[in-house]
């Protein structure tokens, strides 16, 4: 079978767009979903070598609604059977869109080790519709390469299992990988936050963003130099399978077990508490976020200039996410978040926005708020030019007015040190990857008042 005859049994629509299809099956082009009678028109016949498609897709509706995870075991067991069956046949199947709906039904209930024919690979890594089976192609990249969320989190009720359904995490271990200065895996990380919810005074804060509304990204307006380099996020973010489904996440390698190495050390120094409220400016995919509520139990809001990774974030990660530019923050509530964390993001800006940045984001803290910025970089921005952003807002070149009087209404403690000290195990492994090596540093701020 051709790449050609592949491409067309399948839906007709290609879905990278960061349009969000919120699970409507009328989003797609092509068969109508589980409609046995439309076997016929993706060139299944209804029995194929002992195999029943037309029960097997009335095995995958019943059990998996569209765009959804499925039932778990043992309530899917005849469907993980039919599925089963599929594969021990090893027959020449005309039936393409079964095949292609048992290799994601394989992804989703085990863990897959063995690379496909690079005809399936190829037709997998994009985004259509499946019909009449309720899947799309691009589901099989991210139950091969990501774990839902919901298997081991702080907060285990009920409520939030049902929630967190769809929600998945890049698979990543930074505890083995050699590369992170704390080696607390997942179980030590949400047992402790177990230990310190019944002593969390406050409780959740989410109720003071519950009425925040995500801005219109019509109004994005990007200058001709910040929008060429951005392009290569957009480019990355319009294949699922690559980037967000991905241990690569927005990056041009895999490196997610890095992510996650600094967000736990992060969440550890800035003293994540259940309940509380955490702004992550440049979002990406909101695998941080995603992470921060597993393993902390915080809440959180994101927000990117990129809108397909904010879509595919708004689908599969924790929290709140909005498609905007983020120098300009006057949606989000003042004197609100007990965290704000950005990392590898502020840096895009110039000089002027940057510090005018960081000064809106430390006003959305409230006092005694902690906000980190990591991987600045110092061709970019030096930390002693952060430092005068926020000790000495009135010299520093370019600085709106209306900045300068909000940054003399606070105070704010200020530290500086290079990602190589913070997240690596030691200085040979900090010499050993880009993301630690110097220029790249962090500042720590702490609102005062």
């Amino acid at each position: 079978t051709t790449q050609e005859d592949l491409s067309a049994l399948v839906g007709e629509r290609d879905l990278n767009s960061d349009e969000d299809t919120d699970g409507d099956p009328d989003f797609y082009l092509g068969p109508p979903l589980c409609d046995v009678k439309a076997l016929e028109k993706v060139g299944c016949p209804r029995q194929e070598y002992g195999i029943d498609w037309a029960a097997f897709l009335e095995d995958a509706c019943a059990h998996c609604p569209f765009g959804q995870v499925c039932a778990p075991l043992p309530e899917s067991a005849t469907l993980v059977q039919r599925m089963q069956d599929v594969f021990d046949e090893d027959r020449p199947f005309q039936c393409v869109p079964g095949l292609l709906a048992s290799l994601i039904l394989s992804a989703h209930f085990f863990l897959v080790k063995q690379d496909m024919p690079d005809e399936f690979k190829n037709l997998l890594s994009n985004n259509r519709s499946i019909a009449p089976f309720p899947f799309y192609t691009a589901q099989y990249s991210l139950y091969a390469n990501m774990v839902p969320l919901r298997l081991m989190m702080c907060d285990g009720g009920s409520r939030l299992w049902k929630e967190m359904a769809n929600k998945f995490v890049p698979r990543v271990h930074p505890e083995n990988s050699g590369k992170c200065g704390m080696v607390y895996d997942d179980r030590n990380l949400v047992y402790k936050c177990r230990s310190r919810r019944p002593f969390t005074e406050e409780g959740s804060r989410k109720s003071l963003i519950k009425d925040v509304e995500c801005p219109d990204p019509s109004a994005i307006s990007l200058d001709p130099d910040m929008a060429r380099k951005l392009a290569k996020y957009g480019s990355r973010a319009s294949i699922p399978s690559e980037s967000c489904q991905n241990s690569r996440g927005m990056w041009r390698e895999p490196m997610s077990d890095i992510h996650k190495c600094i967000l736990i050390h992060i969440g550890t120094i800035l003293d994540f508490r259940p309940g509380q409220l955490v702004l992550d400016w440049g979002s990406g995919c909101g695998h941080k976020l995603s992470w921060a509520k597993a393993l902390f139990d915080v809440d959180g809001i994101g927000l990117d200039v990129e809108g397909g990774a904010v879509a595919w974030a708004r689908q599969h990660s924790a929290g709140l996410f909005c498609h905007a530019d983020g120098r300009h923050l006057d949606w989000l509530p003042d004197d609100t978040f007990d965290h704000v964390i950005s990392y590898a993001a502020i840096y895009h800006l110039a000089q002027s926005d940057q510090c005018h940045t960081g000064i809106r984001l430390l006003k959305k803290l409230r006092v005694r708020g902690k906000a980190w910025f990591g991987w600045n970089q110092g061709y970019a921005m030096t930390a002693w030019d952060w430092h005068r952003c926020f000790k000495n807002a009135s010299s520093f070149p370019g600085l709106p007015p209306a900045d300068v009087e909000v940054m003399s209404q606070m105070k704010v403690d200020f530290q500086g040190t290079e990602d190589g000290f913070l997240f690596a195990p030691n200085a040979d492994v900090a010499g050993t990857h880009f993301l630690y090596q110097y220029p790249a540093y962090s500042i720590f701020l702490t609102r005062l008042a």
